[in-house]
């Protein structure tokens, strides 16, 4: 980083999902010269291309995935640099086996063999009625 660069800084990546005015989807703190901490605004299943959000759990899944990884590339990150993940599940105490699987199936194809700690945590809403599922990273690069 130049001198000229603050210690932490917010980047939004264009092609995601619009934000609200009081919030970035990234944050990067410059912990050492060649450390930065990555924390990544939850994720969710809107596809920015289509402006649409796909009815269904797995497809938010998928598209909430694929969120994820445009926010790693945009910060210099791979998945290998993730050091906590917390998922948010809508309903999850009622959700179909069809559901858990398909959840579980895309999260361990999306880490590979990178095993962070995880968090699932059940709600009842999400920003907006439609949305199903959201995912937070925290990522260490080391460079």
């Amino acid at each position: 980083m130049s001198s000229s660069m603050p210690d932490n800084f917010n980047v939004n990546p264009p092609d995601l999902p619009p934000l609200a005015p009081t919030y970035s989807h990234i944050s990067i703190a410059q912990l050492l010269p060649s450390t930065k901490l990555l924390s990544f605004a939850g994720q969710v299943g809107h596809d920015s291309i289509s402006n649409k959000t796909p009815p269904d759990f797995a497809s938010q899944v998928a598209v909430a995935l694929a969120n994820v990884d445009k926010c790693l590339s945009t910060a210099g990150a791979t998945k290998q640099d993730i050091v906590q993940v917390r998922q948010y599940v809508v309903g999850l105490s009622k959700q179909s086996p069809e559901e858990k699987k398909a959840r579980a199936d895309a999260i361990e194809k999306f880490m590979g063999p990178c095993k962070p700690p995880s968090t699932l945590i059940g709600v009842e809403g999400l920003a907006v009625p439609e949305l199903l599922y959201e995912i937070e990273i925290v990522a260490v690069v080391h460079k």
